[in-house]
């Protein structure tokens, strides 16, 4: 595996290879942290940039067909899935509810001046 030099960064192609290392469960978080020299936090935010990508490069455009199904994930991967399509279905409902507060709340007319004599 790669080992981690002092101040050493890691590239995406490594960054993926760790990711994959243990969403198939080859190797268990703790143990590819400890073999990168890396924190668990760093190798979470590895795994969460990947799964921004996954998502990104698999949402249909349109005029694509969407398949029905797609290959077995591990019970992680899932997880992980699940996790950010719930964050960004909490995304579009909080930017909604914006939307219609700021439509409420807008003004239709300049409020009135009054001047005190």
């Amino acid at each position: 595996m790669l080992t981690k030099e002092p101040g050493r960064k890691y590239n995406a192609l490594e960054q993926c290879r760790a990711v994959l290392l243990v969403w198939s469960e080859r190797k268990s978080k703790k143990e590819v942290c400890r073999e990168l020299k890396v924190s668990g936090s760093l190798l979470s935010y590895w795994q969460e940039k990947a799964m921004e990508g996954l998502i990104a490069a698999l949402t249909p455009r349109e005029g694509r067909e969407v398949a029905e199904k797609g290959p077995a994930l591990s019970v992680s991967v899932k997880r992980l899935l699940e996790k950010k399509a719930g964050e960004q279905e909490g995304q579009q409902r909080a930017q909604a509810r914006m939307a219609g507060m700021a439509r409420r709340v807008a003004p239709s007319s300049p409020p009135a001046v009054t001047t005190e004599g």
